[in-house]
């Protein structure tokens, strides 16, 4: 297996895919004129609103190897089977890569024994548009504190026997985890579907300002652990001026509640997904954190019905770490007229943080934006929003 052709760039001394790969849509841009733009971006964003602070933004302390997950696809270029990522803008085609600026610099050689294996046992690759073929995707986990990866073999039904790369992934030593996902969903998702441990352990540990995660093949979690360590340690910093009881909404495996739960009295999380409230559970036991718990319940409906309860009363603080899209048309008023004293707001969409502060700014001041880089060479910022409310 060979990659696809080689893009001007290399001449630059970028990623040789640049250009032709979408992973990386900026990385031909000094690192300090990224930060230049995402930071002008933000405050034409919110120039709207009565802002106190934006504070300057966060520079990930990796700019290079930082992702701790990718999903590469497999696909054929020119009648040759390739491994890599999307091309830009043509979603069919798979760019074969023998590099990945953003990821694992074990990438090659994983890379290697992959492209190995299928070309020795002629496996065929998915074709999203036809229907045909069966190796869809290798996801890949890695955590930067303890240096472990998982590998995750996603094929359609048919292709069940892998014990050949098993044999070879194994060799690896640092490859902790192998599971084969079988995903015959029409929808372009990766690690989704009948997930069946092959290999090791069950689970890679990541530690994140020496509190450690533990991490599944379906956990999610911040892609950047340098720069998720950046974005803990600024909430809580903000959250040290807070106290009482907190509300962790979309509170994923912990990752926030587990952070800050030493300032509250005690904390709890709520989240619709019964794997991360698993994944939660099993944090806070391994820290010994005891002043939390989590709560599996749909934040849309949750919310409201506290809210109408009069139970939401008893927290001084909600932290909102909502999906790309934002809140619900139902959470936003219920968050809004919750009486909650404060609002810790992370968003990975500054445009859809903009819609919810149209809401929320109705008994909400906004004290501070802080803006966070989690994915380098690319235009995408975390921010972080810190509201108090005007009704006291």
């Amino acid at each position: 297996m060979t990659p696809c052709e080689i893009t001007p760039y290399q001449i630059a001394g970028l990623c040789k895919h640049f250009g032709l790969c979408g992973g990386c849509d900026s990385q031909d841009l000094p690192y300090a004129e990224q930060l230049k733009n995402k930071e002008a971006r933000i405050t034409e964003l919110f120039s709207r609103f009565k802002i106190k602070e934006i504070m300057s933004i966060i520079p990930s302390p990796e700019i290079c190897h930082y992702r701790n997950k990718m999903e590469y696809a497999v696909g054929v270029w020119d009648g040759i089977k390739v491994v890599g990522l999307r091309q830009k803008n043509r979603f069919y085609r798979v760019v074969g890569l023998d590099e990945c600026r953003i990821f694992n610099k074990d990438l090659p050689r994983i890379f290697g024994i992959f492209s190995d294996w299928i070309t020795a046992n002629n496996i065929e690759p998915y074709h999203n548009s036809k229907g045909t073929g069966f190796l869809k995707y290798l996801a890949l986990r890695h955590s930067k504190y303890y240096d472990d990866l998982m590998a995750i073999v996603v094929v359609r039904s048919g292709l069940m026997d892998i014990s050949a790369l098993v044999n070879e992934f194994r060799k690896f030593k640092k490859i902790r985890s192998i599971y084969l996902c079988v995903n015959d969903s029409l929808s372009d998702v990766a690690a989704a579907g009948d997930i069946k441990l092959i290999y090791g352990d069950e689970r890679i540990r990541e530690r994140i300002n020496g509190i450690d995660y533990s991490i599944g093949p379906e956990s999610f979690f911040q892609t950047n652990s340098l720069a998720c360590g950046s974005l803990y340690a600024a909430i809580k910093e903000e959250a040290k001026g807070m106290s009482g009881s907190a509300l962790d909404v979309c509170c994923g495996l912990g990752g926030i509640t587990l952070q800050v739960a030493d300032i509250f009295s005690d904390m709890t999380g709520v989240d619709i997904s019964g794997c991360s409230i698993e994944d939660a559970s099993i944090n806070a036991k391994l820290n010994n954190i005891n002043n939390v718990n989590f709560v599996c319940r749909d934040a849309e409906l949750y919310i409201p019905e506290l809210a109408a309860s009069g139970g939401i009363k008893r927290f001084s603080t909600i932290i909102l770490d909502p999906p790309r899209a934002g809140l619900s048309k139902k959470t936003r008023p219920a968050v809004r007229d919750s009486g909650v004293k404060n609002i810790i707001y992370v968003s990975c969409s500054p445009k859809n943080l903009a819609e919810d502060l149209k809401v929320l700014t109705e008994a909400y001041d906004i004290e501070k934006l802080i803006p966070v880089d989690m994915f380098p060479h690319t235009r995408h910022a975390e921010v972080i929003a810190i509201l108090k409310s005007n009704k006291v």
